[in-house]
């Protein structure tokens, strides 16, 4: 069994060297041209960063362990992917740039993707009232709105107790359309819309519902005809869907603690969609990103939206925008978004001024660095200090 492992964990090498030898284009995927120069803040001394990336994975990854996927972007270019690790224990398969894994609230941006496509072709406004579509909500009033529910700024708390044994009321597994008539019980929210900033999934998976309702189509069918499949994410699929048992490129996930790992048991929450629902690997969201500089899928003024703090009654703002956390670097701007689900981890950081994006795809939700986030410690690597 031991030389088995070992065999198979040359084979990872192997692989690991070949994706990191040289920059690739993603042009040569038929992505668009969309390159700008070349950016004298960022390090051209890529082989050296890439070696610092390898090295930065193996302070907490080696051949016995969960792992993780990564890539680096800028300007229409892999600048470096990686993998490491392994992506199932009991077999000792590697973990490769090709591996699939749940990107957890990551997700969040491509349900607000669909709100933004649903609104730029005219079949929703950003203000209207959400009980507009969806009748079992119309007793939150007039600014409960798509904005809001957005924004995270909606007044709609998280999944708590009160919420969670509702739900288990109706089903063991229960789907979007028990939580719209869990919500439909509810004659008030915790909190006034535009009160305050309280993140919540439950807003997220009434956004999907929203997408449902307006488009005529399941959120899995939307998200696949109307982003994916347009983007060339072949690898990509929102739950539910029978992929995610069946495909041997799914990793496994794991929870626990180093030395004792356990594969991540199924939720009873995971068909509930639009708050996180997304597999993908990091190849296809290398496409995804580079999209975003285009007019693929949403004009750029549309998506400029997308970008802006959220603005409270009170006329303060917060940090978010449209299933995007909006940050700071050096007193430059970044935008991002972290997830875990499932004993999944992701974190996607991208700078559109500078063109340059790293996205972190792990199968593990422990003893892993991410204070500052861990994709930004990536990009640290590639910019000078």
């Amino acid at each position: 069994m031991r030389k088995i492992k070992a065999l198979l964990w040359v084979i990872v090498l192997i692989s690991i060297i070949a994706c990191g030898l040289g920059t690739e284009t993603l042009g040569e995927q038929e992505l668009p041209n969309t390159s700008m120069p070349s950016n004298p803040e960022i390090n051209q001394d890529y082989s050296n960063a890439n070696q610092q990336v390898d090295d930065f994975f193996a302070g907490f990854t080696n051949s016995e362990t969960p792992g993780e996927a990564v890539i680096i972007l800028q300007d229409g270019e892999i600048l470096y992917q990686s993998a490491y690790g392994l992506a199932n224990l009991d077999d000792g398969t590697p973990l490769t740039t090709d591996h699939i894994f749940h990107i957890a609230s990551v997700g969040k941006q491509m349900t607000a993707l669909g709100i933004m496509i649903l609104a730029e072709e005219g079949s929703l406004n950003y203000d209207d009232p959400v009980g507009n579509y969806v009748p079992e909500v119309q007793q939150f009033g007039d600014d409960f709105t798509i904005r809001r529910l957005l924004t995270h700024t909606s007044g709609m708390p998280d999944y708590d107790d009160a919420i969670q044994e509702a739900l288990y009321a109706r089903a063991d597994e229960p789907t979007n359309e028990d939580l719209a008539v869990v919500l439909s019980e509810m004659e008030e929210l915790p909190s006034t819309p535009g009160d305050a900033f309280e993140y919540s999934n439950p807003g997220y998976d009434l956004l999907a519902i929203v997408i449902e309702r307006v488009s005529g189509q399941t959120f899995p069918d939307f998200m696949q005809t109307r982003i994916f499949d347009v983007l060339g994410m072949t690898h990509t699929f929102s739950l539910p869907n029978a992929s995610r048992r069946a495909d041997p490129m799914v990793a496994i996930s794991y929870t626990g603690e180093y030395g004792e790992p356990e594969a991540y048991p199924s939720d009873d929450l995971d068909n509930l969609y639009g708050s996180g629902s997304i597999y993908t690997t990091i190849g296809d969201m290398a496409r995804y990103d580079e999209y975003l500089y285009t007019e693929k899928l949403v004009s750029q003024s549309i998506l400029a939206e997308a970008f802006q703090p959220s603005e409270l009654n009170d006329g303060s703002s917060e940090p978010y925008g449209f299933g995007w956390e909006l940050e700071e670097w050096n007193n430059e701007n970044y935008v991002a978004h972290s997830g875990a689900w499932l004993g999944f981890n992701s974190d996607y950081v991208r700078f559109p001024d500078r063109h340059f994006s790293v996205i972190v795809l792990l199968n593990r939700d422990y003893d892993y660095p991410d204070d500052p986030r861990i994709a930004l410690k990536i990009a640290e690597l590639y910019f000078h200090n």
